[in-house]
């Protein structure tokens, strides 16, 4: 393969950084709260954009959200939460896969993100995720295009992530692979209150 030629083998994947939350006990918008003087979203953003082709932050309020300077796309089923995000995400999709992440996991694991895409280009199943000591974890993870219509299904009646993986039956990263690959298991941290920005500020120093 000549140098600075993709490799054909590696897929193709779009990023996408699913903000379409309420952060209600947070109490303002995640995408642009400031850790270590750097929005969320361009935590997440830093993290994903290596591995993938484009990455779009899904988002209900996209003007507040154009500062960043990255794709924005509106999301398409509003208010349901990181599952209708992850719809928006398939459904805009340009590639095969998806590498969605929560717009409030800051800390994710630059390993086990590649070893998620790496598992996509070996597995038949429709989707990649890890298992932690609080079981299956949908985000972050590498989801098919083709799982469009079961996920538009599935939002008909339940708009939890972790019911969905049960609809899909995804390869699983067992919980010693990501243990391995992340040992802290920071990558699941969610930033959901003032106490959990505190940890987090805590970390980075």
């Amino acid at each position: 393969m000549p140098p600075g030629e993709p490799d054909p083998s590696v897929p193709r994947l779009t990023g996408a950084i699913l903000a379409g939350g309420f952060s209600r006990r947070l109490g303002q918008d995640k995408a642009a709260l400031q850790l270590g003087g750097k929005p969320l979203a361009l935590w997440v953003h830093q993290a994903l954009a290596p591995l993938v082709a484009d990455c779009w932050i899904i988002t209900n309020h996209p003007l507040a959200h154009q500062s960043f300077g990255l794709p924005l796309m509106t999301d398409l089923r509003p208010f349901q939460g990181p599952a209708g995000g992850l719809f928006t995400a398939l459904f805009a999709a340009r590639t095969a896969w998806v590498l969605a992440a929560a717009v409030d996991n800051p800390f994710l694991s630059p390993n086990l993100l590649a070893a998620l895409t790496a598992q996509a280009r070996r597995t038949s199943r429709p989707a990649v995720v890890c298992q932690s000591p609080r079981g299956l974890e949908p985000f972050p993870g590498v989801y098919s295009v083709r799982l469009l219509p079961a996920l538009q299904d599935f939002l008909q009646t339940d708009r939890r992530p972790t019911r969905f993986l049960e609809v899909c039956q995804p390869q699983v990263l067992s919980e010693a692979e990501v243990l391995a690959l992340d040992p802290e298991g920071r990558s699941f941290f969610n930033l959901n209150t003032p106490e959990d920005l505190n940890r987090a500020g805590n970390w980075l120093a």
